[in-house]
């Protein structure tokens, strides 16, 4: 059976989710690579390092630049991941900037 993933990042979670049942994944709990876990964690602190806790409104990238690199890197994470965890995982990815599902 295939397991649905969605590569997306949001506030003081897991960048993970299990597609079917909306569940946090733990990337510690997946079959891939100790750099690519993390390389993802490394994303989503970038993420989490947006969030403003005073007023959650204003959060957000400091610049379009910034925020076009880390959809960059989500795109290449949403790769390798496909790459490692072949064809027994189906794997979505959030774009920050298309705000919209990537299949």
């Amino acid at each position: 059976m295939v397991k649905n993933l969605k590569l997306m990042p949001d506030y003081e979670c897991f960048a993970l989710w299990d597609i079917d049942s909306t569940d946090n994944i733990n990337p510690a709990s997946l079959p891939i690579s100790e750099d690519l876990k993390k390389r993802i964690e490394k994303w989503q602190d970038v993420y989490d390092a947006t969030l403003n806790e005073v007023d959650p409104t204003s959060s957000g990238f400091e610049s379009p630049d910034a925020e076009q690199a880390f959809d960059i890197e989500g795109r290449a994470i949403w790769e390798e991941l496909k790459n490692e965890l072949g064809r027994s995982y189906n794997i979505q990815h959030f774009s920050v900037i298309e705000n919209d599902v990537i299949k």
